[in-house]
């Protein structure tokens, strides 16, 4: 979707608009003065986005919760207020919106077994409507023709105090969010995909409280870890749990220390018989440390490495593989004549379960099945052969 001309004039800003919030008392405080104010104005919706720690710490934690109801904004401090259930509350009585809410959902709900009643996302919005560029600030640059500032990113959020810089740049995160709203709805309205929206935005919850279910088993096999053998698995996890004690210990991440890719890089350097020197940069005690752990693994013993999960998975038949290849095709073009991106209507991997597994229909979300009623019906006439 091109644009020239920013369609939006931006929200006027008052210097210090905003609050930020350390004290119980002053939340509830603030709480009943905006549910007033909400009242008022007959405003239902409310905007919500976090900063969380995971640059700088190895537990990480929401450092920063920031809150736009009606033109109010507060930036409430997790880390001094435990109890916020008053303002879960509020946000539960209203439609909340965010940008890009995948990560913000999952803190949410790890931090306060919360998930918001209502959840509406800009982002799945713009994509819909047929966004290539749909991060906030490259909408908000399209939108209302401003730059906003990215210097605070990777800040450590756990900081304080925070600066003033850093309170300007986490409420621009709320700011922009209704007027981004109420322009996108309009679009999604006169295209007809208001429905679409709704449901993408509904899925996305229940994809967030499923992986919060899912069980964490191994986590030490990372990705890159499927293509090793015994040998390098077992290298691997000891690099995993070591890298994981020191990461503790300095209270730092772990991709400080070494990062994933590093570690499976290492692992197949192990598996060939070949040398593994530390990084340079490390510290003597951190060196020692890990020649240690290469001796301990050759001293367990082949019996004692840990063994290749063998993916459940079914293979696919040639004919299955053709049309999904086929599928795929059609789909492109479907989303071609849409203007939005093909993975919108279902990912190669949604479409493999559809093909091979007649349930997996349920896959697709109502909208998607909409569209590929017909290209399915035409592919799945073509006679299935069984995989040898």
């Amino acid at each position: 979707m091109s644009d020239v001309v920013p369609p939006l004039i931006p929200p006027a800003i008052v210097p210090g608009d905003y609050v930020f919030i350390d004290q119980p008392e002053h939340l509830q405080q603030w709480l009943i003065e905006t549910e007033a104010h909400m009242q008022a104005t007959g405003e239902n919706r409310c905007c919500l986005d976090t900063e969380a720690d995971s640059l700088h710490h190895y537990h990480e934690k929401l450092c920063l919760l920031q809150v736009a109801c009606a033109g109010r904004f507060a930036l409430v401090d997790p880390l001094a207020i435990e109890d916020i259930s008053g303002l879960l509350a509020l946000l539960d009585r209203h439609e909340l919106w965010f940008h890009g809410s995948d990560y913000d959902l999952t803190m949410l709900r790890r931090t306060y077994g919360w998930a918001p009643r209502v959840v509406r996302d800009t982002q799945i919005a713009a994509r819909l409507v047929g966004f290539r560029q749909f991060g906030l600030a490259a909408l908000i640059h399209s939108m209302f023709g401003l730059q906003l500032s990215k210097a605070s990113q990777k800040a450590d959020w756990s900081r304080r105090p925070l600066p003033e810089h850093m309170l300007s740049y986490a409420v621009d995160d709320v700011r922009y969010l209704i007027p981004l709203a109420d322009y996108l709805m309009k679009l999604l309205r006169e295209k007809g995909r208001e429905a679409w929206f709704e449901q993408s935005c509904a899925g996305l919850q229940v994809d967030v409280a499923a992986r919060s279910i899912a069980p964490k088993e191994d986590p030490w096999r990372v990705q890159g870890s499927g293509r090793l053998h015994s040998k390098g698995l077992a290298i691997l996890k000891a690099m995993w749990d070591w890298r994981e004690a020191i990461a503790m210990e300095r209270d730092i991440p772990c991709y400080r220390i070494m990062s994933n890719k590093q570690m499976v890089s290492y692992a197949e350097t192990f598996e060939v018989g070949g040398v593994m020197n530390p990084p340079g940069g490390w510290r003597p005690r951190w060196k020692k440390e890990f020649h240690d752990l290469i001796a301990d693994v050759f001293r367990a013993g082949q019996s004692a490495w840990p063994q290749r999960v063998k993916k459940a998975k079914a293979r696919l038949s040639d004919t299955q593989r053709d049309q999904i290849d086929r599928l795929c095709a059609l789909r492109d073009t479907i989303a071609g004549s849409l203007d939005i991106e093909s993975s919108l209507l279902g990912s190669r991997s949604t479409l493999e379960e559809v093909v091979a597994d007649g349930a997996g229909l349920d896959a697709l979300m109502a909208w998607q099945r909409e569209l590929l009623k017909e290209p399915l019906e035409s592919v799945l006439q073509q006679p299935q052969t069984v995989a040898a």
